[in-house]
């Protein structure tokens, strides 16, 4: 079974993904206030579409990690659960007690997982948040026409 040697001094997984969310929210921060004054339309749209173009990229990348790992674990679940059932000397008295044991071995394979999942999905609402500013920016320009009466 693979394992994985933590040393202290470089940052988890956790807070890797901690550390990204906050970037990614600042960005967002940025792209609002821009929105607010549209001083430069064209560097706004700029922004925006090269921001969302990374973040789809990003997701992409974080759903392929997430491939991976999902086939890493089968396979490692498998293999827990024909040593439970046929090798072990040790016989579970059901299914589920089983499963469990399999689940408590495997754990840090899933905390992994539910991390990529939870990341994968806090960087499909960063997409959707650019899209909803992509969208916002034309009926901006509308209120700021109407503003300066024309």
């Amino acid at each position: 079974m693979d394992t994985l040697i933590i040393n202290p001094e470089e940052p988890t997984l956790k807070d890797k993904f901690f550390k990204e969310r906050l970037e990614w929210t600042k960005k967002l921060e940025e792209i609002s206030l821009k929105l607010k004054t549209l001083d430069s339309v064209a560097e706004l749209m700029t922004t925006l579409y090269t921001e969302r173009q990374r973040a789809v990229e990003y997701y992409h990348y974080i759903i392929s990690l997430l491939i991976s790992l999902n086939r890493k674990y089968k396979k490692s679940w498998d293999d827990r659960f024909e040593y439970w059932t046929k090798t072990s000397q040790y016989k579970y008295p059901n299914e589920a007690t089983k499963n469990n044991k399999i689940q408590v071995e495997l754990a840090e394979q899933i905390e992994i997982r539910e991390m990529l999942e939870n990341h994968s999905k806090f960087i499909l609402q960063v997409i959707n948040t650019l899209d909803n500013v992509i969208y916002a920016v034309p009926r901006r320009i509308e209120i700021e026409q109407i503003n300066r009466g024309k």
